[in-house]
């Protein structure tokens, strides 16, 4: 092994240093506090999962994204690329059918990803499962958990890329392609590739009238007040994911967060196993979603266990970013500083009973009392960022008239 190989990581993960590393603590920590007032109860899996139960159709998209590896036993074992897929199989396994279930967690997730600014392949998810629930009620509140547990972390500026996967099964439903072609259809869409897209339903056949009105439903920019225009002529696959839309939007409308919402027909999800309302979360200067979910009515039948489902999942690391760029992250530094105590003197005795009572109090405290000086106290509370409380011996203080200097 090289002196580089034992310094460096692999790509795709990082270190988290301290102050980092508390910081997300601390954020998976609150999301998790707030999520469960809407009587969400935490559930957690193993990182490791057999291959089989992340591909439970054999045909998972996302599928070259898996870490995968074989055990001493041959057995083919991959890192957890999302949380939902193994939540499936605990619910399928392990519940009882007392549905609905709401199902909350915090954890690490792996998925080899190109790495750019804010894409890693190691990083943590925070988010929910509402199993056993149906219709826009259910839905609705999968939404506005996610805009109030985003708020509740100190995000202000994110919106909400709302569409249904209905829309686009609408529009190929009187193409009578091939799976594959679909499948093109869907990449081109993920991408959003709408110059590509249009090329590829040209060269199929499609005229260029039907071609224009299916990349214009696509790419037309609506808010949630157009829905409620009249829409004629409209596949019947269209017309239903559009009236579950309005019902959501309106449901979102009585918890006051519609201003969140901008309706997008082309917001897919890379997983297939979506069938219902899907939705994306983005911020100012992060290209990328920092979380998303939607309806998986279907999901569940791998397992045997034919169970309506909705969700979303929330990207730890994207939403730090995020606040980061709002500038909230130098408010959580002062904060952090004002918390942290060194007690520092030449008595142990002092310094330690100082110290468990000022822990007992809720305090952030450092301790030092093996021969430091005065001096080195300073210059070690500067590094840390940290209040210095130079203690001395009890008697010596009734001599010099104190006992805690700061």
């Amino acid at each position: 092994m090289t002196k580089k190989t034992k310094l460096n990581i692999p790509q795709g993960m990082r270190d988290w240093l301290p102050g980092e590393a508390s910081r997300k603590r601390e954020l998976i920590n609150q999301l998790l506090a707030h999520i469960s007032l809407w009587g969400y109860e935490e559930i957690n899996t193993p990182m490791l999962e057999y291959y089989q139960v992340l591909q439970p159709d054999g045909n998972w998209e996302g599928a070259a994204q898996i870490y995968k590896f074989i055990d001493r036993n041959g057995e083919i074992l991959a890192l957890r690329p999302e949380m939902t897929l193994p939540i499936a199989r605990v619910i399928s396994s392990k519940l009882p059918q007392n549905y609905p279930w709401r199902l909350m967690y915090g954890g690490e997730v792996f998925r080899y990803e190109e790495i750019q600014t804010g894409k890693q392949r190691e990083f943590s998810q925070v988010g929910v499962e509402l199993i056993g629930a149906v219709g826009a009620e259910a839905d609705s509140e999968i939404l506005a958990l996610a805009v109030e547990s985003l708020r509740a972390s100190g995000l202000d500026n994110f919106t909400i890329s709302l569409g249904h996967t209905g829309i686009l099964k609408g529009l190929l439903e009187s193409l009578a392609w091939e799976e594959t072609q679909l499948k093109q259809v869907r990449t081109l869409i993920l991408e959003k590739d709408f110059v590509g897209l249009n090329k590829y339903l040209m060269s199929a056949g499609i005229k260029a009238d039907k071609v224009k009105q299916l990349v214009g439903i696509l790419t037309c920019q609506l808010t949630t007040e157009d829905l409620e225009k009249e829409w004629r002529n409209l596949p019947r696959g269209i017309a239903i994911a559009l009236a579950d839309l309005r019902e959501i939007i309106r449901l979102l409308k009585v918890y006051d967060y519609e201003s969140y919402i901008q309706v997008d027909f082309s917001t897919l999800r890379s997983q297939e196993y979506y069938t219902g309302m899907v939705f994306e979360i983005y911020t100012p200067g992060i290209g990328y979603p920092i979380g998303g979910g939607g309806r998986y009515d279907q999901l569940l039948q791998n397992w045997g266990n034919n169970c309506p489902a909705t969700g979303f999942a929330l990207g730890v690391d994207r939403i730090l970013l995020s606040l980061s760029s709002e500038g909230k992250g130098k408010k959580e530094k002062e904060k952090e500083k004002e918390k942290c105590h060194l007690l520092a003197g030449n008595d142990a005795t002092t310094v330690i009973t100082k110290a468990t009572q000022w822990r007992k109090k809720g305090k952030k405290v450092i301790t030092e009392f093996s021969g430091i000086t005065r001096a080195e106290a300073e210059k070690l509370a500067l590094k840390k960022g940290a209040v210095l409380h130079w203690c001395v011996k009890e008697s010596a203080a009734k001599e010099g008239g104190k006992k805690d200097e700061t």
